[in-house]
């Protein structure tokens, strides 16, 4: 549109803007007639003189300033984005606008930098700046500065709530002792023989915040996308990796750390195959290449089939250290929740089916189910990650190669696998990819206190009434008992699990048989049989119906402090339940779940850092032993899992040097504020060198059993199995029992 600049004296319009308004607005008939204007090009229509129209309001815009946005549009250079500084802010603009449109779309892999350093913990939830990238966009290539997180948050007022525990344990001091002048000796003398020496790692001597003082971290967190269907099936609810970065980066706010640095990337996992997203990973990341010079702390995070994601970008990023300007030797943790690196397959828990759920035609079946309403590229992809439960696959061979270059080239690294023990998919062994045996693969188990019966609707039963509450801010923690009812449950996985983490692999095929039985559609609320979610809705309304004569025409305080009339922390909880799920224009968010829960994030930097590195590097062992049932109903499965179970008692007697720790309990916490949580300093273990307490860990199963009443069609089942139990009149009968058999 731009024209060639007339003369002065050859153009009436630039005449008539030195005549006065006053004259040229008298006349606005010839303003709307237009004027004839000579532009010097030509001739004109009219008796072949050179003229052109102007209408009036073209004439308005010309004695007009210039705008904006009537400016020609100045094209982006893709190949010339390096500066951001010399971009002008239509080009800006572009970029933003752009990049925006790739994060809805979902179509491609996206990184948000952000710098904790100078943040305090209570802010970290807050509107922070930080710069965005979009791969296949502009932004790609040069960050894009923003005032906030391009993604909305929810603006309601938010609760929350956790009651859960963590098995074997919370901190490594719990499980491992220091590494003595002996052990020292004896691993020596193993390696020498060549013998299997290091079975586990040891606790390191400094305390957490000495460790960690002064230290730059970097946290790099990764999540897949999922269709919303497969979603809810599977993890539930996602967590996004800003949430997940954040949570982690709360944990380190509470030490004395020089800087913090977050990247938390969203790659589409269900459009792309792996090698196509991790390309577009460290594409993005190198963008802030020169951030991560000399970090001495690199901390990944990973969730389901992210994690394969985030193993081949550590590995990419220890490779080339030197063009990221890392130490040689950096303090590097990976923290794996709901992994899909033990693959998974659908179990059959219907006490009338036929079918037999080891079959391809059963499996296919359950798949489709799975699937439906996914695209075909998403049915391809997600359907692939099956293939990490065979050993011997080309996935799963990938992230052996990956593990096996990091823990032999970095010894200190550690990966970190949690997953829920009562889910309505993957077993607990699946998550823990226990056929992975390696001194450095360290496993946790969760538990939510409501699978255990703890119901929120009811919490005067198991809350203590008469504690103080602590309003300003608003936070409430307390231990909790197990239900006596389900305490065999959990004694059971923590031996398991412990015994696993110390290093006796021998124990894996029975935590691999007795894993299903922990699978219900009961424990996800959007896979909840039919039958069960119409008595939970029919339970709920009641009780909002005797609430509302208690709660209805209490209102929230303004100043976001406790109402008067709430007493206690009973009340409290009643009233953020009720109000959580009372539909009203006051209506609060209730938050909680294992990726809420600061619990894991604390274990995993203590895991990392607390813990030893091994003497000499070595690479992974493969499990590759299968005993795992495929229909728990099996008669041949039930008596294999009576004599795996009496193997593993009878191994489990022997093992010595256990650490002395009372029984577990559920942490209970109740804030409005997500990292409000504190972590008490840990207590003395004590280890003792003969098998007491592995003898007195049995005999509390047995009395556990006896008081077991488990809610679950799996587990009644395993019940029923272990019965061989009951037939013990006291747990010393069964200890004599167990040491006639040799291991």
């Amino acid at each position: 549109m731009s024209e060639e600049t007339p003369e002065v004296g050859e153009n009436p319009v630039l005449e008539r803007r030195d005549s006065t308004w006053a004259e040229w607005i008298a006349s606005p008939v010839n303003g709307l007639i237009g004027h004839k204007i000579d532009h010097g090009v030509g001739e004109g229509s009219f008796g072949g003189k050179p003229a052109a129209a102007s209408s009036w309001f073209q004439n308005v815009r010309e004695r007009m300033p210039s705008l904006p946005f009537l400016d020609e549009e100045v094209p982006v250079d893709l190949n010339n984005l390096a500066d951001y500084s010399k971009l002008s802010s239509k080009q800006i603009q572009l970029l933003e606008v752009e990049a925006q449109q790739g994060i809805v779309k979902k179509a491609d892999t996206w990184c948000w930098f952000e710098d904790f350093s100078e943040t305090a913990k209570v802010d970290l939830n807050g509107t922070n700046s930080g710069q965005l990238s979009v791969a296949n966009t502009g932004s790609a290539m040069c960050p894009l500065p923003l005032v906030k997180f391009p993604i909305s948050r929810e603006l309601r007022s938010r609760f929350y709530v956790e009651n859960s525990l963590l098995l074997p344990n919370t901190l490594p001091h719990e499980q491992f002792h220091e590494r003595t002048i002996v052990n020292k000796i004896s691993i020596a003398f193993k390696q020498y023989y060549n013998f299997n020496s290091e079975r586990h790692l040891y606790l390191g001597q400094s305390s957490l915040d000495s460790r960690l003082e002064g230290r730059k971290a970097i946290i790099i967190s990764f999540v897949g996308g999922l269709p919303d269907k497969y979603e809810k099936a599977t993890l539930g609810k996602q967590f996004s990796a800003k949430q997940l970065s954040t949570k982690l980066g709360s944990v380190l706010k509470d030490h004395p750390m020089s800087s913090v640095l977050t990247f938390s990337l969203e790659s589409p996992l269900d459009q792309k195959p792996l090698e196509v997203c991790f390309e577009e990973s460290i594409q993005l990341l190198n963008n802030w290449r020169s951030r991560f010079f000399g970090a001495d702390t690199l901390l990944f995070t990973g969730v389901y089939h992210s994690v394969p994601l985030q193993i081949m970008v550590a590995k990419h990023m220890l490779e080339h250290r030197i063009n990221y300007g890392l130490p040689i030797s950096p303090t590097v943790g990976l923290l794996s929740i709901e992994s899909c690196l033990g693959g998974y397959q659908f179990w059959d828990h219907s006490s009338d089916s036929n079918a037999d759920a080891n079959s391809i035609n059963y499996q296919t079946i359950r798949e489709k189910s799975l699937l439906q309403g996914s695209s075909k590229i998403q049915q391809d992809l997600l359907s692939q990650l099956t293939q990490y439960r065979d050993p011997s696959s080309s996935k799963s061979k990938q992230i052996q190669c990956a593990l096996d270059w990091i823990f032999f080239h970095h010894a200190s690294s550690k990966l970190v696998l949690i997953g829920r023990l009562y889910d309505s998919f993957m077993t607990i062994a699946e998550k823990l990819a226990v056929n992975y045996q390696h001194p450095n693969i360290l496993r946790h188990v969760w538990c939510a206190g409501s699978s255990l019966g703890l119901d929120l609707k009811k919490s005067a039963h198991f809350l203590l009434t008469n504690k103080e509450l602590n309003t300003e801010p608003l936070l409430y923690q307390e231990r909790l008992k197990i239900p006596e009812e389900r305490a065999f449950e959990i004694c059971l996985v923590q031996n398991l699990v412990m015994a696993i983490n110390l290093g006796y692999s021998e124990l894996v095929p029975m935590l691999k048989m007795i894993s299903p039985f922990f699978i219900s559609r009961s424990f996800n609320r959007h896979t909840v049989p039919a039958t069960l979610k119409k008595q939970q809705q029919y339970e709920l309304k009641v009780w909002l119906q005797e609430m509302d004569l208690r709660w209805k025409s209490v209102s929230p305080s303004k100043n976001g402090m406790v109402p008067a009339e709430i007493n206690g922390v009973n009340e409290l909880l009643e009233y953020v339940f009720y109000k959580a799920n009372k539909q009203s224009l006051d209506h609060f968010s209730i938050k909680g779940g294992i990726f809420e829960d600061c619990q894991i994030y604390h274990a995993f930097v203590c895991d990392t850092v607390q813990t030893t590195s091994l003497l000499e590097p070595r690479k992974i062992d493969l499990s590759t032993k299968s005993i795992t049932p495929a229909n728990i109903l099996d008669n041949q499965n039930q008596y294999d899992l009576v004599w795996q179970l009496h193997d593993f008692l009878s191994h489990f007697a022997k093992l010595q040097n256990l650490p002395e720790v009372p029984k577990p309990t559920l942490l209970f916490f109740l804030a409005d504020h997500p990292f409000a949580s504190s972590f008490p300093e840990p207590e003395h273990v004590r280890f003792r060198r003969n098998n007491k307490e592995a003898l007195q860990r049995i005999e509390i199963m047995w009395q556990s059993y006896h008081e077991w009443k488990p809610p679950t069609k799996g587990l009644k089942q395993l019940q029923r199995i272990l019965s061989f139990l009951s037939l013990y009149p006291n747990g010393n009968l069964l200890q004599v029992d167990l040491n006639r058999i040799k291991c």
